[in-house]
């Protein structure tokens, strides 16, 4: 019950109130505490107006505990800790969070969410992997590495960038190489003089480069030069015609097979005099 401090029954009416409990009565911040009487403080509320507290009862600075320390007519609205960076116990980007109250209790929020993965070296989808949805060994936009695009001419291959345009006289894949002269190149089209078309290849140079001569081939011993982009007395990188002497013995077209065993020989004289057949030189009769 509210306590009554009161004159002689006769003046009852002027009986006035005290406040022995704090927040139970009314007053106007505006008025500092003029409304609350001495020993009390008004406190302005979250809600509007002000309430009567004692002094010292309250406290300037709110704790995660479930009361209201700062008399404002909320609990827990802010604290300490709250938003410093924490540990949530998940993967990836979803691991750090930030502190929030939760019924009167201390709580890592989570404050990244998973999203589809990136190629950035992250593990947006926080599944304990990082850009495990891109394959380096064949995307053309990421390859070897996250945001690694292959120019125009060339195809990542095996993590890669390598030339596959071999018919440009550009040195795509910046390897110091162009055309032919790039192993990248081997087995594809090069520049064709005329149909059918040519192809990159790889062959032994007919006579042994003998002298420091630019690339020109002569008569002599290995001297360790370089022919036409290859080691001296080595295979000769080019750009070669299909398979057409059938019956010499040599890889004309340097793509590793001479003679019938090439498919460009199919219907082509071979050795024996009979024709190609099914990759094989038939004998003669």
């Amino acid at each position: 019950m509210r306590a009554l401090w009161c004159l002689p029954l006769v003046l009852l009416a002027a009986c006035v109130q005290l406040n022995p409990n704090g927040g139970r009565f009314s007053c106007s911040p505006d008025a500092g505490n003029a409304d609350c009487g001495e020993g009390f403080e008004c406190r302005k509320q979250f809600a509007g107006g002000g309430r009567c507290f004692r002094v010292g009862e309250c406290l300037e600075t709110e704790k995660c505990d479930g009361a209201d320390e700062n008399c404002d007519g909320r609990t827990d609205e802010t604290f300490p800790e709250q938003g410093a960076a924490c540990m949530t116990g998940k993967l990836g980007l979803c691991a750090v969070g930030a502190q929030v109250c939760v019924v009167g209790v201390l709580s890592c929020s989570q404050t990244v969410m998973p999203k589809p993965e990136l190629c950035n070296g992250l593990d947006d989808d926080c599944n304990g992997m990082n850009d495990e949805t891109f394959d380096f060994a064949t995307d053309e936009l990421n390859c070897g590495a996250c945001n690694q695009v292959c120019d125009a001419g060339t195809t990542c291959l095996t993590a890669r960038c390598e030339e596959t345009t071999c018919d440009d006289g550009a040195d795509n894949d910046q390897d110091g190489r162009i055309d032919c002269l790039d192993e990248s190149c081997l087995g594809l089209e090069c520049v064709t003089p005329a149909p059918p078309a040519w192809r990159c290849g790889a062959r032994s140079p007919v006579v042994l480069d003998g002298g420091d001569d630019a690339g020109t081939l002569d008569a002599g011993s290995d001297d360790g030069g370089v022919d036409g982009g290859s080691a001296d007395g080595g295979l000769l990188l080019g750009c070669f015609a299909p398979e057409a002497d059938c019956a010499n013995g040599l890889d004309d077209d340097g793509d590793g097979v001479a003679d019938c065993l090439d498919a460009d020989c199919d219907g082509v004289v071979c050795a024996s005099g009979t024709m190609c057949t099914n990759r094989s030189c038939p004998g003669p009769g």
